[in-house]
């Protein structure tokens, strides 16, 4: 089997690959939260397949393919598994991911919640990284803790829906042991680099998230048909937004540098996993 090409857009997938099969090329579509891919299941019609899609990208509304998915029934049966979907929005939320990505989750949000309301001040304070040097070993939460510490909605939404959505994916992808240890890896260094580099008063999950950019993009680079991918724009729109930091014209306290060490742990991560090919 050999991928063919990857669409943004199901409905461009679909067409396609409904084409393909009238032409009797065997295909499958594979999905996942940023694109979908064409893959051709029999070798020996991948040239013919590359020389369809060449039209195709050219004029994608031509008739032919319009016909083709009729004729195999996808257009109704999308219609109405993007009903469904929008239907069961709880459930597609409990499905993406697992324990781990639901449960830090559930944390944040948890912490977050008690400490607005004023409920259990000192809770906060626990969660915090160590004040000063040497570290109080007796108390290695702090390494990790500040990670679950937020300080207004647009924080906490950012970074859970960010969390969600790439860790969920490294969760169902590659497992639970996977995305503990870069949870744990890029929590500690990115706490680490900001504490030494500017001080220990900050929280939140950013470090992390941007280590799940960095892992997930640099993977799916290192292995083009595996499921674990960050399109380039999205990679990018993010990098755009870390360098915004920096030049301190973002209506926020940033933690520049635990956003900057967590991608780069994230990069190191992924480099590692691809080559012990894990």
């Amino acid at each position: 089997m050999k991928v063919l090409h990857r669409f943004e857009h199901l409905r461009l997938a679909q067409a396609f690959s409904d084409y393909l099969t009238s032409l009797a090329i065997a295909n499958i579509v594979e999905k996942n939260e940023f694109y979908h891919q064409i893959i051709i299941t029999d070798p020996s019609k991948f040239i013919q397949a590359q020389s369809e899609l060449t039209q195709f990208l050219e004029n994608p509304t031509h008739n032919k393919y319009l016909s083709a998915s009729w004729e195999s029934g996808h257009i109704e049966k999308n219609s109405s598994q993007l009903a469904y979907a929008n239907a069961n929005l709880l459930s597609n939320f409990k499905k993406h991911g697992g324990l781990i990505t639901h449960s830090i989750l559930a944390v944040c949000l948890l912490v977050y919640c008690l400490s607005t309301l004023g409920l259990f001040k000192s809770l906060t304070s626990e969660l915090f990284f160590f004040i000063q040097q040497p570290f109080d070993y007796s108390q290695s939460w702090r390494f990790i803790t500040p990670a679950f510490l937020h300080f207004s909605v647009l924080h906490i939404a950012f970074n859970l829906l960010w969390w969600w959505q790439l860790g969920g994916l490294i969760e169902s992808e590659q497992g639970k042991q996977r995305l503990i240890l870069l949870f744990l890896f890029s929590a500690v260094a990115s706490n680490l680099a900001q504490f030494f580099l500017v001080g220990p008063y900050f929280g939140g999950l950013s470090g992390v998230v941007y280590a799940l950019v960095g892992y997930c993009w640099l993977y799916g680079r290192l292995n083009k048909n595996n499921r674990i991918q960050l399109p380039n724009n999205m990679f990018l729109f993010l990098l755009a937004w870390l360098v915004l930091g920096f030049v301190d014209v973002l209506p926020a306290n940033i933690a520049n540098y635990a956003h900057l060490v967590g991608l780069l742990a994230g990069l190191l991560f992924a480099s590692i996993c691809s080559k012990l090919k894990w």
